[in-house]
């Protein structure tokens, strides 16, 4: 049944269909209309005013991949939408469910080339799996439907909507009812692939599982689990698989990878002589841009979309379906059969486990002026719940979290793992309280990181969000400090800059500051810190010298490689 209504009315309306709880967004001329339709339905859906759009978006991409359903965010047409680009190209790498809705000129105003007006839907095509043109306010029920179906079907992603100023407050007979959220089912599994893949698995003398964000995404992690024990084989993940296999877990490896794997996690995909990938692909991240000396041409990718197979990576056999399915299906072919423990993949590791060990022993134990950055990690992850979502920026502060903070459930860990921009991780660490204020989040950041979004701080005390924020301080952008030293004869220049007292600048904002550059402030400073309801920045002082753990002969490979 239609009902007169608003173009703004109806997509409010649309949203709480969808399941929607926050908007994220800024305000502008071409869409304060909808602000305030949004105002009509506030004890529903919640506004959160952004201090730029990078963050906005980023906050609803972190909420579509906490929640499998499409995070929202409202960008000003134009300079405003062109701000979101970043996140939307996180959003998409990463196979996060996004809403990004845009303003857009006046009807009549369209294709003038005047102030504010872009071709949102071509500049962002690239980025997006639909872009869509509301041109009357009736339309709305079959374009939401439509920018939903996007989104979710198949890899997950971005989905545009752009509206014209004048829609908005345009009334119309709109038939709600119209709004279908719904996805196009994927592939059904077959049995004789699953067969054919276990039997690779159970032939081989070092089988290995990858496990990637698609295990994470469809909540499929208690299947890998149970399959993984069933025959035995360990687990590697991908930088988004994280935590679906329990680090903790004697079977567990690790991340593999470039930006965060661990040597154990990166010989075992070396010496694999079967490969089963769940929910991920052989990516370059995975290979360190394929330049990791797989032996085995016994490689299976179970994955929804046909995209996750790259032409530069080793001869694959692709399974298109839904990994959950397929892992299901697994345990009912195997039904009650158990594989002995191989011992073969302990001879096969003994070595660089020790090696790995060593490093990590090593970074801990590393004196200076500054505590090692290394040991706080190692005792913050001693100090919060084992469901603490961290997320992280993009730098070389990442990889102590990836090394100290043991990741046991999916969703956990949250990074631009495929597209690798900076400014993610404190949008993300704000959207992850927000959809469990009840869990704790850490953003762990670089100080490069951090002050590229660094004015939503505010947004994070006006709305209470209680984030925990830790600046790992080093005055550089480090990688690439250390890449000019090593690889450019030590020309420095454009990595080196000034910082403010973070600990004061936090406060400033109306946050708790404090700065930990003592060994014997750490117990202290994260006892008063983690207790904080309010959001919290903790200015940790990092010396350059202060390397985390790292395989560096696949880096230097990588590097080396034309």
């Amino acid at each position: 049944m239609s009902e007169q209504m608003t173009g703004g009315q109806a997509l409010a309306r649309a949203l709480i269909k969808m399941g929607t709880s926050r908007v994220y967004g800024i305000i502008g001329t071409s869409n304060v209309a909808f602000v305030d339709a949004l105002y009509e339905v506030k004890d529903r859906v919640r506004y959160i005013s952004c201090r730029h759009e990078q963050v906005a978006a980023s906050l609803a991409d972190a909420e579509g991949r906490l929640t499998g359903r499409p995070g929202v965010v409202l960008v000003h047409s134009g300079p405003g939408a062109l701000n979101a680009m970043i996140s939307a190209g996180n959003a998409y790498k990463d196979c996060s469910p996004m809403l990004i809705i845009t303003g857009t000129v006046k009807r009549r105003l369209a294709r003038s080339d005047g102030m504010l007006e872009l071709d949102h839907r071509r500049i962002f095509a690239p980025l997006c799996k639909g872009t869509y043109l509301v041109e009357r306010a009736s339309d709305i029920p079959e374009i939401f439907s439509s920018a939903y179906r996007d989104a979710m079907s198949g890899a997950r992603g971005p989905a545009l909507i752009e509206v014209p100023e004048d829609v908005w407050l345009e009334t119309a007979e709109v038939e709600l009812g119209g709004v279908e959220l719904a996805a196009e089912p994927p592939p059904p599994v077959k049995t004789e692939d699953v067969e054919e893949a276990l039997e690779m698995l159970k032939s081989a003398e070092l089988p290995l599982l990858l496990s990637g964000g698609g295990v994470a995404y469809s909540g499929s992690d208690d299947l890998l689990l149970r399959l993984a024990e069933a025959l035995s084989v360990p687990v590697v993940t991908t930088g988004n698989g994280r935590g679906t296999m329990p680090e903790s877990h004697p079977l567990s490896l690790g991340r593999v990878g470039f930006g965060g794997g661990n040597a154990v996690a990166d010989k075992a995909l070396e010496k694999a002589t079967a490969l089963l990938c769940l929910g991920a692909g052989l990516s370059d991240m995975t290979t360190y841009e394929y330049t990791v000396p797989i032996i085995t041409d016994k490689i299976t990718v179970v994955n929804i979309s046909e995209g996750s197979i790259s032409p530069q990576a080793p001869p694959c056999k692709l399974v298109l379906c839904d990994v959950k399915e397929f892992l299901g299906k697994a345990l009912e072919v195997l039904g009650d059969l158990r594989s002995q423990e191989r011992a073969s993949w302990d001879t096969a590791l003994v070595e660089v486990r020790s090696l790995w060990e060593s490093m990590k022993e090593a970074s801990l134990a590393r004196e200076g002026e500054y505590p090692p950055a290394g040991r706080i990690m190692k005792a913050l992850s001693g100090k919060v719940p084992d469901d603490t979502i961290v997320s992280v920026g993009a730098g070389m502060h990442l990889l102590f979290p990836m090394a100290f903070m043991p990741c046991n459930h999916p969703l956990t860990f949250l990074s631009t793992v495929n597209f690798g921009s900076m400014g993610f991780g404190l949008a993300a660490s704000m959207a992850a309280k927000l959809v469990f204020p009840e869990r704790t989040a850490v953003a762990i950041l670089g100080d490069g990181d951090f002050m590229m979004t660094v004015q939503d701080l505010e947004t994070a005390v006006r709305e209470g969000i209680g984030i925990k924020v830790f600046v790992l301080n080093d005055c550089q952008y480090r990688v690439l400090n250390i890449r000019q030293r090593l690889q450019f004869q030590g020309r420095i220049c454009g990595t080196e800059h000034g910082n403010p007292d973070f600990a004061e600048l936090a406060r400033c904002f109306g946050a708790a500051g404090y700065r930990l550059e003592k060994d014997g402030q750490i117990d202290d400073v994260l006892d008063e810190v983690i207790p904080e309801d309010g959001p919290v920045v903790v200015d940790l002082p990092v010396d350059p010298e202060d390397l985390p753990p790292l395989n560096i002969e696949a880096n230097l490979r990588m590097s080396a490689s034309p």
